[in-house]
């Protein structure tokens, strides 16, 4: 068993709060899945379309395409550019992320109900 110091450098504490780099890595994680839920929405709204013919439903497949657009770039960034990984912006990125990600759910879950 390996032995924990909890006065030297930060102890404890530092095994707890995650780098920014890890954040970020959760991040893409958190990305990744958006962006799998994002091409489910699209596939029902792009065969609702199919079937109804309505501006709604063509302007929901443009919704959902925009987004995902949207995410994969932003995926991308995060995973190409080693400057995100540098800076404090992980927290952030991580509840936008996050909450998206929910969105998304509960979107799909209502959709397919």
């Amino acid at each position: 068993m390996a032995d924990i110091n909890v006065t030297e450098s930060g102890g404890i504490w530092s095994i707890l709060q995650p780098t920014n780099s890890q954040i970020i890595s959760i991040d893409i994680i958190i990305g990744i899945a958006v962006i799998l839920l994002l091409i489910i929405l699209l596939y029902v709204y792009v065969d609702s379309y199919r079937e109804f013919k309505t501006k709604f439903t063509l302007g929901l497949v443009f919704f959902a395409l925009l987004l995902l657009f949207q995410n994969i770039i932003f995926t991308s960034l995060l995973l190409t550019y080693s400057c995100f990984r540098n800076i404090e912006i992980g927290i952030p990125f991580f509840f936008i992320n996050f909450i998206e990600f929910l969105a998304l759910l509960t979107l799909i879950w209502i959709t397919l109900e």
